[in-house]
């Protein structure tokens, strides 16, 4: 075995980044080790792909009334960019780009177009401030997928980036598919002679099939930053459980722009969840967020809504029961100061806590109740026998109690 590392002394655990408002992380997220070598981004930025990622989901088909609804919740948000579908799959969808377009939103709008100046021509026509030019650069679907030669590739995007930046004076996104699965000679060169055309405005390293872990998108994304002077976006799925733990290795690694959708809605397993990229990177890594959190809740509930996709109760940020509490010993604690049993409060969201009433209950729970509802304080012996009539209800009942029930209880205090 090693020599043991050398014990640093504990910081003041009352104060620091690590105990903010509403929230109490990890002190050993923000210790030099795990901070020296961060190139974390000057704020939180969000590419949203819901529209266009998302609903390539199965069964998920949404008309213009829908991806309005949508858009203008991420634009309440503050999400700076909104990826607003693919023009040639429709008509259709030409109409519900343009639309979003023309309705003045503050966030940049975005469409996917190939790197096809048929498809950038309709782009233009949609009335977008750019677009996402997505072209193959992993080996898999070079050599398998699309049978095509690495120089048809690297013809077609400095023709594509040229074209739709001088020609239509676009935004440039250039979305490498595949790139975690990429020669790396070969997106050295692609990567570095795009940028040098001067028509590029950022570039977006995509792990298309959930495939890279986070050392690896660390890796490649400051790669990537030194061959290049100019932004980058990660774009990245979720088939092995890594899609927000990659977006933020990309971020914390030189990257500045996350591209997710709504509940991570997409092909497969999804995408990463905008709404967990964002409070990971305000909560956890205190990054500067001008977002509106409050808001994430009401978006994530729309989607839903309209794609049919729901998300469990057990659902990370936006699920019903991440600040809804039955077990006594925790309630308890929420009395006393709440981060001891959370990271972070339900204000950040715009929530409450919920506490249940049901067999696993303690006096906390009662007296919490009490308040919440505006009933009279009672004596310890009353919250006992108070307490002994939930459990009761609730073990005879096999659920938790409604308000009504545990009204009713209170008022026949008496007869417990």
């Amino acid at each position: 075995m090693g020599d043991p590392e050398k014990l640093v002394p504990d910081p003041d655990l009352e104060q620091g980044p690590w105990r903010q408002e509403h929230v109490w992380v990890s002190h050993y997220n923000f210790s030099p080790e795990v901070t020296e070598h961060r190139t974390a981004p000057p704020e939180i930025v969000i590419h949203d792909s819901t529209l266009r990622d998302g609903e390539q989901a199965p069964g998920v088909s949404l008309d213009t009334d829908d991806k309005i609804r949508i858009a203008t919740m991420l634009d309440e948000v503050g999400v700076q960019y909104i990826e607003a579908g693919f023009p040639p799959v429709s008509a259709q969808d030409r109409d519900s780009i343009t639309a979003i377009c023309e309705l003045g939103l503050k966030s940049q709008i975005t469409c996917l177009s190939r790197a096809m100046r048929k498809d950038i021509d309709m782009a233009a026509e949609c009335g977008v401030w750019g677009v996402v030019l997505e072209v193959p650069v992993g080996y898999p679907r070079l050599m398998y997928q699309f049978e095509w030669p690495e120089q048809k590739v690297y013809d077609r995007v400095m023709d594509a980036v040229q074209y739709a930046k001088k020609e239509h004076g676009l935004g440039v996104i250039l979305f490498m598919i595949d790139t975690a699965r990429a020669r790396i000679e070969f997106l050295q060169r692609l990567v570095s002679d795009a940028a040098d055309t001067g028509c590029l405005d950022r570039l977006a390293v995509v792990d298309t099939v959930g495939a890279i872990v986070p050392e690896a998108m660390a890796k490649l994304t400051r790669q990537i930053k030194i061959w290049v002077d100019v932004p980058l976006e990660v774009h990245c799925h979720n088939d092995l459980g890594l899609g927000v733990a990659n977006t933020i290795a990309g971020l914390m690694n030189g990257a500045e722009i996350a591209s997710t959708t709504v509940g991570g809605l997409g092909q497969r397993a999804g995408n990463a969840p905008t709404e967990d990229v964002i409070m990971a990177l305000k909560v956890a890594y205190g990054i500067p967020c001008n977002l509106d959190t409050h808001k994430l809740v009401e978006l994530s509930k729309l989607v839903q809504d309209l794609t049919g996709y729901q998300q469990p109760a057990y659902r990370e940020v936006v699920g019903d029961n991440v600040f809804r509490w039955a077990a006594g010993i925790p309630v308890a604690a929420l009395l006393k100061e709440p981060r001891t049993v959370e990271a972070f409060g339900p204000e950040l969201l715009g929530r409450q806590h919920q506490i249940e009433l049901g067999k696993k209950s303690g006096k906390a729970n009662i007296i919490w109740k009490l308040d919440q509802m505006n009933l009279e304080p009672l004596p310890a012996d009353k919250v006992e026998k108070l307490l002994e009539g939930v459990k009761r209800h609730a073990s005879e009942t096999k659920r938790a109690l409604s308000e009504e029930e545990f009204l009713e209880l209170y008022q026949n205090l008496n007869s417990i």
